[in-house]
């Protein structure tokens, strides 16, 4: 941040950027849906979080003690996989990328990655393989 928000006034000036008066005028956003995360770990321990309509599994789960641990950020590692174990109805489609990272990567085609997939609604159970030890 610069001194007495010069970049902000410029901008401002500029009309770059909506005016104070008709920031504090709009609308506020609408909230997200609440979603459940439970998850499980191969000891059958469980830990459960709630996110945002939308949010990955693997973001839900960076506020757990025991978070999904991932390797890559762009989805080829499938360190982030994940078995639905309950509310695969509440997911988003896996589309060609999710479901090629999972062949090339000799798991099962019906497991996720916790990068990739959305929790879209409702709650759900998933089993993960690879733990962050933090």
């Amino acid at each position: 941040m610069t001194p007495f928000r010069i970049r902000e006034r410029l901008k401002e000036l500029l009309g770059l950027t909506p005016s104070k008066a008709a920031r504090d005028t709009a609308a506020p956003s609408p909230r997200r849906e609440k979603v459940t995360l439970v998850l499980v770990d191969g000891d059958g321990n469980e830990q459960t979080y709630d996110g945002g309509a939308e949010d990955s599994p693997l973001f839900i789960s960076g506020n757990m003690k025991k978070p999904i641990g991932s390797g890559c950020n762009d989805s080829t590692c499938a360190t982030c996989r994940i078995e639905v174990l309950e509310g695969a109805e509440n997911l988003s489609p896996q589309d060609d990328r999710e479901r090629n990272t999972l062949k090339e990567n000799g798991h099962p085609e019906d497991w996720r990655l916790g990068c990739r997939v959305s929790i879209m609604q409702g709650t759900v159970k998933v089993r993960a393989h690879e733990f962050l030890e933090l």
